[in-house]
């Protein structure tokens, strides 16, 4: 299990901005776990014991952000877990998400949100 006070969770689809993602926040010092869509990031749930944050696209295959998202507040154990939407259609993020922000991500302002629920 990994820890919880620094795990972030990037649900993205795009390998290239998953991937610079998770740069980014582990350079930072964060613990990330990512998936490419909401199924497979579900399934990398097991290995963590509680992320500070999930970050999620909402546009992905199989699986999209939406359902992905109504998963994972139906779980009592995960219904608390701050997620943080970023679209290109920010207007479209389910209700309920703890906040949007629209795409193209800016890093500063990405590590500035994931600082607020993650502690370094």
């Amino acid at each position: 299990m990994t820890q919880a006070n620094h795990t972030v969770l990037v649900v993205e689809d795009e390998e290239e901005l998953r991937d610079s993602i998770r740069d980014l926040l582990e350079d930072k010092g964060y613990l990330v776990v990512t998936a490419g869509d909401g199924q497979e990031a579900l399934d990398a749930l097991a290995g963590v014991e509680y992320p500070c944050v999930v970050l999620l696209d909402l546009l992905m295959p199989r699986m999209n952000g939406w359902d992905f998202f109504a998963a994972l507040r139906a779980r009592p154990d995960l219904a608390a877990v701050p997620v943080v939407v970023y679209s290109s259609a920010p207007d479209s993020a389910p209700q309920g998400v703890t906040r949007v922000l629209s795409k193209p991500l800016q890093p500063e302002r990405l590590l500035s949100v994931v600082r607020e629920y993650c502690a370094e």
